[in-house]
């Protein structure tokens, strides 16, 4: 729009300036025709003494003077088109012949087409030599325009300098900041998508602006009104359906129980039980599902050292070997309870999975392109998973095809990965050569 909005500027500013060239070009070269044809006149008067008495002398003396001043070529020739008189040099140029058969007609002289710059041609002028109807001969002159295009050349300097100095005060004084009030609802338009699309579901748009923005705007924050309304409502719904299904499993269970107290066979009680805790399992993890995006979160500069270093202190009795790697201190962006779900979740699946191999956690800072990282890495030497099953590790309630028969509800990671997702992080999973599954948390560093 700024590209458009000068553009159109300096096509009205070429429009206003070009007449104005074009005049003061016609204006400088009729003025040069004017004082030429005045000077042809009067070596007209000359010549025609000096064809009445035979005698060419002084003529030619004159001539040669005012060439020498003027520069250019002056030729005089009788009726019969012979040469009497002549200075400077103009042999060679055809539109001396042409006027000069003018001129020996009698035709008066037309005023030359305008001496731009980038033209090389002289102005030839004629005049008949004679009175009344009677042409004894003709003088031709062949004036430079040299001074003309000097003229020329620093006015259209001066108009384009002009030009260009009334476009930057037009555009700086008017056209950018118009632009910029038209397109200010635009930017602030795409402010609070790139919020929404960070997940804050709190972004509106401001509705100022011309009408049509106004209007857009106003359908914006309609359609992120829908969207939050339907994401609440999800969220409603699972944390309502897990609500429900608490009450139903916990009798469950009381009944199983119940009925071991009078007498049934112990292993298939035991086995209703162990179901009974794996549902409500998968029903605690969905409440906490459930509450992923529910609020704001506001990531804060956080010492993700300190944070390791506790949670790994609490989980050390689980693990051995247990090695644990981190520096005094990593500032990143993220709250003590994220990174405590995480590394619960991480540090859980470690020792459910990994049991006996070696468990490492390290931290350290990383960069790429987007940024500067404080990586949390969490490394086990267990089986690991299958090729074809590394990329969908994070997919609710994914289960590795060789831990099927492992506790678990498929949802510890799937609940690491939106947790960060909230505060700004990222998590990947890979499975090194050596055996073993990596997982990697990276959170923005702080400062």
């Amino acid at each position: 729009m700024l590209l458009v909005s000068l553009a159109l500027v300096g096509a009205m500013l070429v429009a206003l300036m070009t007449p104005l060239a074009l005049t003061h070009a016609a204006e400088r070269t009729q003025d040069l025709f004017a004082e030429r044809l005045s000077d042809t006149t009067r070596f007209a008067v000359l010549a025609e003494d000096a064809l009445e008495e035979d005698t060419f002398t002084g003529l030619s003396a004159d001539l040669e003077r005012y060439t020498q001043v003027y520069g250019g070529s002056v030729v005089v020739v009788n009726a019969n088109r012979e040469v009497v008189a002549r200075s400077g040099d103009g042999r060679d140029d055809p539109r001396v012949a042409a006027a000069t058969a003018e001129a020996l007609d009698g035709a008066a002289a037309q005023p030359p087409p305008t001496a731009w710059p980038w033209r090389e041609d002289s102005v030839v002028i004629g005049s008949p030599v004679g009175r009344d109807s009677q042409v004894l001969g003709a003088v031709v002159m062949s004036a430079p325009t040299d001074r003309v295009h000097d003229d020329l050349s620093r006015g259209i300097l001066w108009l384009t300098l002009l030009g260009l100095v009334s476009l930057l005060l037009t555009s700086y004084g008017v056209v950018i900041p118009f632009v910029g009030w038209v397109l200010r609802p635009v930017r602030r338009l795409d402010e609070a998508a790139v919020r929404l699309s960070d997940g804050d579901l709190t972004s509106r748009a401001t509705e100022d602006g011309p009408p049509e923005l106004r209007h857009l705007a106003r359908s914006f924050n309609v359609m992120v009104d829908s969207v939050e309304a339907s994401q609440r409502q999800q969220r409603e719904l699972v944390a309502d359906a897990a609500h429900q299904l608490g009450n139903p499993l916990t009798a469950l269970r009381l009944r199983a129980e119940g009925l071991a107290e009078e007498g049934a066979e112990p292993g298939s009680v035991g086995l209703v039980l162990e179901e009974a805790d794996r549902l409500s399992a998968t029903v605690e993890s969905l409440l906490h599902l459930s509450q992923v995006g529910a609020v704001p979160v506001t990531p804060a500069p956080l010492d993700v050292a300190q944070v390791v270093r506790g949670r790994c202190e609490m989980w050390a009795p689980v693990f051995d070997p247990f090695d644990v790697d981190v520096p005094a201190q990593a500032l990143a962006l993220a709250t003590p309870e994220v990174l405590d779900v995480a590394l619960d979740a991480l540090l859980d699946n470690a020792a459910k999975f990994a049991a006996g191999s070696l468990v490492r956690v390290a931290v350290d800072e990383v960069s790429d392109p987007e940024g500067r990282w404080v990586r949390v890495n969490v490394r086990d030497h267990g089986a690991g998973l299958h090729p074809e099953d590394v990329a969908k590790v994070g997919a609710r309630f994914f289960r590795g095809r060789t831990h099927q028969n492992v506790a678990g509800t498929g949802l510890g990671l799937a609940i690491v990965q939106a947790r960060l997702a909230d505060v700004g992080g990222r998590m990947h999973v890979t499975a090194p050569e050596s055996g073993g599954l990596s997982v990697v948390l990276l959170l923005r560093a702080a400062g």
